[in-house]
């Protein structure tokens, strides 16, 4: 199966629940277009659709699981075995993966009983590269 954008979300304000859309503009060097969280390193965050069932799919709920939004949720790419600056292209756009990927806190539970948490490798952040439009149903492939 070839991978594919299966989610977009856009969140306008910290704390409040996300925007979903069908197509995203994302702007070159600062993220999502009208996203709170623009500029930075971590200015798109995505997360496979894998690990968003198997958070779901969880009765022991993390620290994340509340907290976590990400703007992609794609399916059929493995995030976990992307190296920090690998580059992604989806469509016209180019994302490049970063050094601040999600990590695991000491005050989560499920960390604290040892339980292997989804979120520390399937969530990963980018910058944009080169920006433009992306929609749902878009392919995502690895171009490095």
């Amino acid at each position: 199966m070839t991978a594919k954008i299966v989610g977009l979300t856009r969140y306008h304000r910290k704390g409040e629940p996300g925007e979903q859309l069908s197509e995203m503009s994302l702007l070159e060097g600062l993220g999502v277009e009208g996203d709170f969280h623009q500029g930075g390193d971590r200015q798109v965050s995505l997360l496979s659709a894998e690990a968003r069932r198997w958070m779901e799919s969880q009765t022991d709920k993390g620290l994340c699981f509340g907290k976590f939004r990400e703007n992609i949720l794609v399916e059929e790419l493995p995030l976990e075995d992307l190296e920090n600056g690998s580059l992604l292209s989806v469509g016209n756009v180019v994302l490049r993966t970063g050094t601040h990927n999600k990590r695991c806190y000491d005050e989560c539970g499920l960390f604290s009983k040892g339980i292997s948490c989804r979120l520390s490798g399937c969530a990963v952040f980018a910058v944009v590269e080169r920006g433009g439009t992306i929609k749902i149903g878009d392919n995502v492939s690895k171009i490095n």
